[in-house]
C-alpha cells in the first residue's frame, strides 16, 4: 500500500497488531496499518459496536461538560467576538460537545455520526444530529465555519478524502480541530509496538505535528496549531482553510 500522503511505497516495519502490519512511510515518516480494509468493512466493524451511552457520576459530568466547554472557547477565539459559529462535530457520538453547545447562543452546533444507540441517546437529549458520513450526506458547499473532529480521523478509511470534504464544506478562513494520537509522543516511543493506540483495524493512521500538518497541507488547510506536548499522547491541532489561488 502506497502512502496517502506522498505516495511513496516503500517503508520499515514497527511490527505486527491484530494480523495487521505497522509500518513507516520511508519519504515523509506517516505511520499506519496494512493491509487497509475495505470502507464497507469498516462501517460494518463500527456499526456492530453498539456500546450503550455512558453513564457518569455529577463530579465526572461536571468535569466532561468543563472539558468541552475549554474546547468550544478555543475555537470561539478564532473567530470575531459575536459572529454567530456553524459547527458541525464528526463523530459526535452521545454528543458531548453539542450539549456543551447548547446554552452558547454564539455556537449553532450539528453532529455526524453512524446510526446506533449513542446517536439515538444524543437525540432524545434535543440535539442536531445528522446519520451518515460526510461523504453520504453532502452537505452544501460552505455549510460550516467550524468543524470539529475529536479521536475520528486515525480512524477514517480515506483521511484524504474526508479533510477534502471538510475543506469544500467549510466557510472561507473555517477552521478544523482535530484531536488524536500522536505517534510522536514519548509514551508512543517508549511503548514502541505495544502502544495501547496501534490498535487496527479500529486505528489506522498515526500522526505527528509534521505528518497531520502534510495532511492539512494536502487538502487545503494552512496548520496554525500543533502540539502533542500533554500528558496523555494525543496531538492536537488547528487548521485554516485557505483561499483558492485563482487561475489566471
Amino acid at each position: 500500500m502506497s502512502c496517502i500522503l506522498c505516495g511513496v511505497d516503500t517503508y520499515s516495519e514497527i511490527g505486527k497488531r491484530s494480523g495487521f502490519s505497522i509500518v513507516k512511510c520511508s519519504s515523509c515518516g506517516l505511520v499506519y496499518a496494512t493491509p487497509r480494509p475495505e470502507e464497507s468493512q469498516l462501517i460494518e466493524f463500527y456499526q456492530k459496536l453498539t456500546p450503550s451511552p455512558r453513564k457518569y457520576g455529577d463530579a465526572k459530568r461536571f468535569i466532561r461538560r468543563l472539558k468541552y466547554r475549554y474546547i468550544l472557547s478555543k475555537i470561539k477565539g478564532y473567530f470575531p467576538p459575536g459572529k454567530q459559529i456553524r459547527l458541525l462535530e464528526i463523530g459526535c457520538s452521545q454528543g458531548h460537545l453539542l450539549d456543551a453547545a447548547k446554552g452558547d447562543k454564539q455556537i449553532v452546533a450539528t453532529g455526524i455520526d453512524l446510526d446506533g444507540v449513542e446517536l439515538e441517546f444524543a437525540r432524545s437529549k434535543g440535539l442536531k444530529v445528522v446519520v451518515g458520513t460526510l461523504q453520504s450526506v453532502k452537505f452544501p458547499a460552505e455549510s460550516f465555519d467550524a468543524i470539529v473532529a475529536i479521536h475520528v480521523i486515525e480512524h477514517l478509511y480515506s483521511p484524504v478524502d474526508t479533510l477534502s470534504e471538510v475543506n469544500r464544506i467549510l466557510s472561507p478562513g473555517g477552521i478544523l480541530f482535530s484531536i488524536m494520537p500522536c505517534v510522536a509522543h514519548i509514551k508512543a516511543r517508549l511503548a514502541g509496538i505495544k502502544w495501547k493506540y496501534y490498535t487496527p483495524p479500529g486505528h489506522l493512521w498515526f500522526f505527528s505535528p509534521k505528518t497531520f500538518s502534510l495532511l492539512l497541507q494536502k487538502t487545503g488547510f494552512q496548520s496554525v496549531f500543533s502540539s502533542c506536548f500533554y500528558n496523555r499522547a494525543h496531538l492536537r491541532s488547528v487548521g485554516k482553510k485557505m483561499p483558492r489561488v485563482a487561475l489566471s
